[in-house]
Parts: structure tokens; C-alpha cells; sequence
């Protein structure tokens, strides 16, 4: 069996539009290519672990919609198990509509529809145990509490990724998450707006007084900076030409936790982690992970 990893957080349909500019007001841009699929972050964690070898969980919610059956489909079709997928008569399915012009700029539109009423009870009622690593996307502060407490309890490691909306509660609200959380993951835009810093040295610094254990700072096509375990360094990027990087730090964090998972260092499983994102985001699509396999065969031409 592989590395045993539960994504808790958001599942939502993602609809991604490529056009060649974005539309003025009241004008009209051609569509040039569309995809829907599921998508959330902690949707995409499981399909990436999944992919990549690893025994996945998913802790989520959908509504009882086309949306919610278009979800569930897509995870059956993965092999994702279905086991913690909460359905919610009461509440549409989240989705995100996602556009991406010809420079690769994004215009976001969206709703969490039923995901953000995963309840902090309703993560309270499935067994962490087990896992290795439990990680948090996305979902609200209470419900992520709740997640993070349990799966510390259950002697899990436990990362966690707010995403846009959490990070806009700022520090304050976070840090009690913190006090459980092992390992944090962000852009350099979001650890800058946490913490006020300019580099992601003295935001990791600013994080730790704060009660986070250890950070990973994503910095785009510079690479990773981390400070986790004792250990600091920066790991370059693969450069790759991009086509969507939507879901880019889901494919990071899929392979991330894999390889940490089956016994490699900080620096390679970052290395890892890397791979698999720059090749997720050569793909339009919010999970187009690639499989194992594929990620060995990329790693291979790097030496």
C-alpha cells in the first residue's frame, strides 16, 4: 500500500475558459478551448495522491445537483475513494469559473457553495487513524480547527493551505490552527499579506513567532523556499511553458506529501513536488496531475 494521506476541505466543479484577451464591457471574447471537471483543493490533493501512488482520503462536501453528480462521477472515475464525501440536499455544489487569456492572466469567478457547510461536527465523525498525513484546504476556520485538533490527536502530521479567502481573515484568526499544524503552505503573495514581510526568510520567521511549526513559501518560477525539520533552503523550478496554473500548489503539495511520506528528506520531496506541478501546469485543467510514472521519467532528464 502506498503513503496513507486524507485531504479534507473543498470540493467544487471548476469550468476553465481559454480566451485570447479578456472582454471590455459589453464586448464579446471567443471561447478558444473549455474544460469542466472537479476541482477544490482538497479534490485535487486526493486525485494527485492517488495518481501518484499513495492511499487517499477525502473529507468534503457537495450538494445533491448536477454539479454534485458531475463530481462524484469524475472522483469514481479517478478511483478516489468515496467513503468521507458528505452530500447536502440543502446547499448547490460549489464551483469556480476560471478564464485565461493568451499571456496566461486569470479572471476567477466563484461560489463554495456546500463545501464551505462541511461542519466542524461533520469532521468530527470519521476516523483519522491511520493517516500519515492529514492535509487542510481551504475550508473554513472552525471546521479546519476541528480537522487539525483530531488528526494531531490521532498522530497524524498535519499540513495545512488556507487558500485566498482564509488568508484575507489574516494572522490573528489563523494562528490557532497554527498551534497544530506542522507544516504551512503558501505563496509568496499570501506570506506577504499574513505577515507584511518582503522575503520569504523573514516571513517563515514571522510565522514561527506565531506558532507555526514550519513553513513552505511557493515563489513561482524562482522555486520553493522551506524552513521545516531544522532545515532551510530554497529548490529551483523546472521551467516549463504554462498554460494554466490553477491547481499548481495542489499538484506541489500531492507530491510534496508523497515523497515525504515514503522517507525522503525536505529537499527532495520538494524537488518532487516541483516536478509534478510543472507539469500540471502544462495542461488545462485544475488536476491534471500526471501519473507516477510520467513524474520519474521528467525527473530523469534533470539528472
Amino acid at each position: 500500500m502506498g503513503v496513507k494521506i486524507l485531504s479534507v476541505g473543498h470540493i467544487l466543479i471548476d469550468i476553465k475558459l481559454r480566451v485570447r484577451d479578456f472582454s471590455d464591457k459589453d464586448g464579446l471574447s471567443q471561447i478558444r478551448a473549455v474544460k469542466y471537471g472537479v476541482g477544490g483543493s482538497a479534490a485535487n490533493v486526493a486525485i494527485g495522491v492517488k495518481r501518484l501512488g499513495g492511499e487517499e482520503g477525502l473529507l468534503g462536501k457537495v450538494g445533491l445537483d448536477a454539479f454534485g453528480r458531475m463530481a462524484i462521477d469524475e472522483l469514481t472515475k479517478e478511483g478516489v475513494s468515496l467513503e468521507y464525501v458528505k452530500i447536502d440536499p440543502r446547499c448547490d455544489t460549489g464551483f469556480t469559473i476560471v478564464i485565461i487569456n493568451k499571456d496566461g492572466d486569470l479572471a476567477m469567478y466563484g461560489t463554495k457553495g456546500a463545501s464551505e457547510e462541511l461542519s466542524p461536527e461533520e469532521v468530527s465523525t470519521v476516523s483519522y487513524e491511520g493517516y500519515k498525513f492529514v492535509h487542510i484546504a481551504s475550508l473554513r476556520i472552525d471546521s479546519s480547527l476541528a480537522a487539525a485538533k483530531i488528526a494531531k490527536g490521532a498522530g497524524a502530521t498535519v499540513t495545512f493551505d488556507p487558500g485566498r479567502e482564509l488568508i484575507n481573515k489574516g494572522l490573528r484568526n489563523l494562528s490557532p490552527i497554527l498551534q497544530y499544524a506542522d507544516i504551512l503552505l503558501l505563496n509568496m503573495r499570501e506570506a506577504g499579506l499574513l505577515t507584511g514581510c518582503d522575503t520569504p526568510e523573514q516571513a517563515a520567521e514571522s510565522l514561527a513567532k506565531s506558532g507555526a511549526k514550519g513553513a513552505i513559501i511557493k515563489l513561482g518560477g524562482e522555486g520553493v523556499y522551506y524552513k521545516i525539520y531544522g532545515e532551510e533552503g530554497r529548490v529551483p523550478a523546472f521551467k516549463v511553458k504554462a498554460i494554466d496554473t490553477t491547481g499548481a500548489g495542489d499538484a506541489f503539495a500531492s507530491g510534496f506529501l508523497i515523497k515525504m511520506g515514503e522517507g525522503a528528506g525536505p529537499e527532495e520531496a520538494i524537488r518532487f513536488g516541483n516536478a509534478v506541478a510543472a507539469m500540471k501546469v502544462t495542461k488545462l485543467g485544475s488536476h491534471e496531475i500526471p501519473e507516477r510514472k510520467e513524474v520519474e521519467e521528467f525527473l530523469s532528464k534533470y539528472g
